[in-house]
């Protein structure tokens, strides 16, 4: 008899890679590199807003999604290991094309860096996910000795503290932009809930049909982004065209703290987005092999060579680019090319290692 190989489900690891694929059109329309949002102007540019602001749920769908699964799991060593080897293989392989292909000079100590493992270049994410991991089962022991109503006053309380005092301070009471610690484990402990305690199951979604809590948590989702866009969009208004400094100041306070992820409106945002892909599933070999090689595409993207000469390589701030009407339809290309790149390389990559691997094996066993 056969044996059956079992196919995980599909669809969280479907939103990892719809959530990379904003993190690509994000950092496209606000690149490091450059900023396609502030080379347009008029219509275009509000509408580049909205998109920007709709796509900004991806790194907090990322930690929930690690919540929800990892929080009875044990830490496993070759998956931190794994991490750090794949940063430090692009790090060398993309510094030594940067060197030879496009003569790019390196001092001693940017040289030392590119060779150094623990050296993660702006890869901000990958340093605060690590630390979550690692941190990941003392947090599952405080999960595991909760019960509901202490887990769900928790998680209360670390919205007041972390999301609406940390924005309504301007980070002055409790600091937290979403790019540390504190965010993660927050929404670590937030997935976990999710997880635990279906909302499907207890706030009495069951007499609804899987079909009706997709389209409420869409509804949810796009009247979040939209009301954070209109929000920004009236602040931006205001502060570009008052001559009132208390005006000015209250706005762009406002603009500038709602930009961060830890805001409550992308908190519920990201949220529904991420409960959107509980109320499906499917299994798809080809999401899944897609999806164990789609944070590599983050890994290149944001690599310090890279994000600094791929959006000239693309001639996307050409006068005819910018000014076309086209460049909606241009965007998404331009990101799922990208994504399908870098797919392929870190996929090719896994494929050498693991015949290295077998090979390895084969000789020790004889």
């Amino acid at each position: 008899m056969s044996s059956m190989v079992k196919v995980r489900e599909s669809n969280f690891e479907l939103m990892r890679i719809i959530s990379m694929f904003f993190i690509v059109v994000y950092h496209i329309l606000l690149g490091t590199g450059g900023s396609l949002i502030a080379h347009t102007s008029g219509c275009l540019q509000i509408i580049l807003r909205f998109i920007s602001i709709i796509c900004m749920v991806h790194v907090n769908s990322f930690i929930l999604v690690s919540g929800y699964f990892q929080y009875d799991k044990k830490l496993r060593a070759k998956k931190i290991i794994s991490m750090f080897l794949m940063v430090w293989f692009y790090k060398i392989v993309i510094g030594a094309i940067a060197y030879f292909f496009f003569y790019e000079k390196y001092t001693t100590l940017e040289i030392v860096k590119i060779f150094s493992p623990l050296d993660f270049d702006n890869l901000w994410f990958v340093k605060t996910y690590l630390a979550l991991y690692i941190l990941s089962p003392y947090i599952n022991i405080l999960i595991k000795n909760l019960t509901q109503k202490a887990h769900r006053n928790l998680i209360i309380l670390l919205i007041v503290m972390f999301s609406l005092v940390a924005t309504m301070s301007g980070q002055a009471t409790f600091a937290n932009t979403g790019f540390g610690l504190i965010h993660f484990v927050f929404l670590y402990i937030v997935g976990a809930y999710l997880h635990k305690y279906p909302i499907a199951e207890n706030y009495h979604f069951s007499k609804f049909s899987a079909k009706k809590k997709f389209f409420i948590f869409l509804a949810i989702f796009f009247f979040m982004g939209t009301f954070n866009f209109l929000l920004n969009e009236f602040c931006l208004n205001i502060r570009n065209n008052t001559t009132n400094n208390f005006l000015a100041y209250v706005t762009n306070f406002i603009t500038e703290n709602m930009s961060y992820y830890q805001n409550p409106i992308l908190l519920i945002q990201s949220i529904s987005y991420f409960l959107l892909f509980e109320t499906f599933t499917f299994k798809s070999k080809l999401i899944n092999k897609v999806s164990s090689a789609i944070f590599a595409v983050y890994v290149i993207t944001e690599n310090n060579f890279i994000r600094l000469h791929i959006y000239k390589w693309l001639h996307i701030y050409t006068k005819n680019i910018i000014t076309n009407k086209l460049i909606l339809l241009y965007i998404p290309i331009w990101a799922i090319g990208i994504m399908l790149f870098c797919v392929v390389i870190e996929l090719i990559r896994k494929f050498i290692i693991n015949i290295f691997l077998t090979l390895k094996k084969k000789v020790y066993s004889n």
